[in-house]
């Protein structure tokens, strides 16, 4: 799935502390429930609406294509 992932599911990555799916625009909301079934993203404690982070498996992606956490 890694290699499927858009530009937009991989910029989400880049700053995933920042999303909170409860709020987010439905076009990110369907990006980021892709990144959770892919086992990148998992929701923080307190469910759905908290804050989501990266599993290992998000880290180790963004790791091996040189992206870091919260570039622009």
């Amino acid at each position: 799935m890694s290699s499927d992932l858009s530009d937009s599911q991989i910029a989400l990555l880049c700053d995933i502390e920042d999303h909170d799916l409860s709020k987010a625009p439905a076009d990110k909301r369907r990006d980021l429930e892709r990144l959770i079934s892919g086992g990148y993203v998992e929701s923080g404690r307190g469910g759905r609406g908290a804050a989501l982070r990266l599993t290992a498996k998000g880290v180790d992606f963004l790791g091996e294509r040189g992206a870091g956490l919260n570039e622009g």
